[in-house]
């Protein structure tokens, strides 16, 4: 899963790229998919803040690391905490 989440950083580091330094169209779609990203992984610690409240580590942690990996970050922790029952 590591691998993943490296590629993470692809979209994080080349869309503000692409915003600065692009224009037209493509500035554009480098927005909205930032922004989308953002609203859905703050969707997801919403949804997901009980298993992250149950994961060791602080919820100011669960929340950097779900804002930037989303998934790949708070689906281990609950595979880990349903392995656990």
């Amino acid at each position: 899963m590591k691998a993943i989440k490296y590629n993470v950083w692809v979209i994080f580091i080349g869309c503000p790229l692409l915003i600065l330094f692009a224009s037209n169209w493509l500035a554009t779609a480098a927005a909205w998919v930032l922004a989308l990203i953002l609203v859905a992984h703050l969707v997801e610690f919403i949804a997901k803040r009980e298993v992250l409240a149950k994961a060791p580590g602080g919820m100011g942690h669960h929340f950097v690391q779900t804002m930037i990996y989303g998934l790949f970050h708070w689906r281990p922790l609950e595979e880990a905490q349903k392995a656990d029952h």
